[in-house]
């Protein structure tokens, strides 16, 4: 009876991804049909193309969920909570945005540092739990996902219910856009962002999760001395990443980008090693 219960609920979190699909796509539909304007130009290219990004997830979603592989659906369940997570933070990180007009550095830089660890904390959890390098890719990618899905649902009924703070935060966009309706700009502006996220994140969530996964397979490997090695490596990283990230910060936008590119590349391999050395060393002392 007990085991059950915890398979239906396993299977209702695991079916996520799928519900997040749907309410995505009717948020949308919702949106153009009440600003009809927002299809102008590149509008109609722009929703054509969320409809086909989402339907791509949602069609590997519904086929990974009826794989009958144990493992597989590990990953999934793993992917799930993380998304969910990583959705909460990318979720509130746009409210700030809106809300916000000037932020620190640290309040700009944490969502995207948090972004990169839990993607990678993801990728590795998955390698270790299942053992396959694929499965922490599944994992990754799904988490990915599910966390852009909550930031479209969260930012789709943020526009539909407080439009005008909204367009107010997209004043100067919609001067130089040439359009004549700052809703239908508002709505446009999301497709856009939509297609973006949906392409990005889970690309991101693919290197760093398969990087994650290939740390913890060497690092499992290892003696804690190595571990410890890697730990103030990686801490030396993260440090240079952050500087380089905080440096291009204080920067006209034009000479950011190769500073803004060596920040997110330490970043990255910092924290894709954060996980397997912290689970190294933890099963390393617990054996003593």
């Amino acid at each position: 009876m007990q085991t059950s219960h915890t398979m239906r609920r396993w299977r209702l979190l695991e079916s996520t991804l799928l519900a997040g699909v749907v309410v995505v796509l009717a948020l949308m539909a919702v949106s153009v049909a009440r600003r009809p304007t927002s299809l102008e130009g590149a509008g109609n290219r722009l929703l054509w193309l969320d409809v086909a990004l989402l339907l791509t997830c949602g069609i590997a979603a519904a086929g990974a969920l009826y794989h009958r592989s144990a493992a597989l659906h590990l990953a999934i369940r793993l992917g799930t909570i993380a998304g969910l997570l990583l959705g909460a933070i990318l979720a509130a990180n746009h409210v700030v945005e809106l809300f916000v007009a000037s932020r620190s550095f640290a309040v700009v830089i944490a969502p995207v540092l948090l972004t990169l660890a839990l993607l990678s904390a993801t990728g590795s959890a998955a390698a270790h739990r299942t053992g396959s390098l694929l499965l922490a890719s599944v994992a990754g990618v799904w988490c990915a996902v599910v966390g852009t899905l909550v930031l479209l649902c969260a930012g789709l009924i943020f526009g539909l219910l407080s439009e005008s703070r909204a367009e107010l935060w997209l004043q100067d966009a919609f001067a130089a856009s040439g359009m004549s309706d700052p809703g239908g700009f508002l709505v446009q502006n999301a497709l856009e962002s939509a297609s973006e996220a949906l392409v990005r994140i889970p690309t991101a969530a693919l290197f760093l999760s398969l990087l994650a996964a290939l740390a913890n397979a060497w690092i499992s490997n290892r003696s804690r001395t190595a571990a410890l090695v890697v730990c103030c490596i990686a801490g030396l990283m993260f440090a240079g990443g952050a500087s380089a990230l905080w440096y291009a910060n204080s920067l006209p936008r034009s000479e950011r980008p190769p500073f803004v590119l060596a920040g997110v590349l330490l970043a990255s391999l910092a924290v894709s090693a954060a996980h397997p050395v912290w689970s190294a060393l933890r099963h390393r002392f617990a054996r003593g």
